[in-house]
């Protein structure tokens, strides 16, 4: 098989195309750090010739960022590789999405769960999905929803230094804090890749919810293999928005980028509670428990 694979030099996009080698695809890679602009038609055309599915990664990923940034990547640069998709007529078009699309929910999300996304971010993605699912009468779609990302990136390690600098939690810390580890998100968008039964369809990939912990039991496998003994201390929400204003602002005077802000609250107190019941009925199951993940890719870390 042959894979055009956009984003392909970014945290998963590495993943993903050293797995796809190993199982003998030939792998196209498109990515900005390669000279490859999600938003040339021509490039996208160029290299999207003769290639029998798409994996489509490529997203600007910064909360931060202002609506017509994310659309222009999220929302147009996705209609592109569904356009070029389209003409060179490939068999299967897998999208990579977020269950952020869900945003502020009670219980469990399923794939039939309404969108109802806040950030402006989880809109992007959730207007990338609608186009997509226009394209379905010329292509099989496939919109993977993952949850958040547990690996050795630079998102997790400025986490873990936050923990090390003992930050307390924002809130009870009680809310269910479900994630996939990168590994586990790779292997699921591969069993995508060669399931005829993924065709014209959504799924959420996450680890097991039953196994998923809260937001206080994962700051503690963290603290626990880092090797931290001190209690976690936990502060109201107001208090904890009032401090990460504050440091925003001076981390903005410093010129100082962090995962540390108001947006980061709001990200802390989110029920990350869904249903993986879809995916597993076809046949693919999360390999890692979160212990596992989180020694890997703490062990990542301190390596690098």
């Amino acid at each position: 098989m042959k894979v055009l694979v956009t984003g392909s030099n970014g945290f998963i996009g590495r993943e993903l195309c050293s797995e796809l080698r190993k199982r003998n695809a030939e792998v196209v890679e498109f990515d900005k750090s390669k000279g490859k602009d999600i938003l040339n038609i021509d490039q996208l055309e160029q290299n999207c010739k003769g290639c029998d599915a798409i994996i489509h990664l490529a997203a600007l990923l910064d909360e931060k960022a202002p609506m017509k940034e994310l659309r222009k990547i999220n929302v147009e640069g996705t209609k592109n590789a569904l356009e070029v998709a389209a003409r060179q007529k490939v068999k299967k078009f897998i999208l990579q999405s977020t269950t952020g699309v869900y945003g502020d929910f009670q219980g469990q999300a399923s794939e039939e769960t309404q969108k109802k996304p806040s950030t402006n971010y989880e809109i992007s993605k959730s207007e990338a999905e609608e186009i997509a699912l226009e394209f379905q009468e010329m292509i099989p779609i496939t919109i993977a929803r993952s949850a958040l990302v547990l690996g050795p990136n630079d998102y997790w390690k400025q986490i873990i230094d936050v923990i090390k600098k003992d930050f307390p939690i924002i809130g009870s810390g009680k809310n269910k804090w479900q994630i996939i580890y990168y590994k586990d998100l790779v292997n699921a968008l591969i069993f995508l890749l060669y399931s005829k039964d993924s065709e014209f369809e959504t799924f959420n990939i996450a680890e097991d919810p039953e196994k998923a912990k809260s937001l206080n039991e994962l700051v503690e496998l963290i603290k626990k293999e880092i090797g931290i003994e001190k209690k976690t201390r936990h502060v109201p929400v107001i208090l904890g928005f009032l401090m990460l204003s504050l440091k925003s602002i001076v981390d903005k005077l410093k010129r100082k980028k962090s995962v540390i802000s108001p947006e980061y609250i709001k990200r802390l107190l989110k029920n990350r509670n869904y249903s993986i019941a879809k995916i597993q009925k076809i046949g693919w199951k999360p390999k890692y428990s979160t212990e596992e993940a989180v020694k890997e890719t703490i062990k990542a870390l301190q390596g690098d």
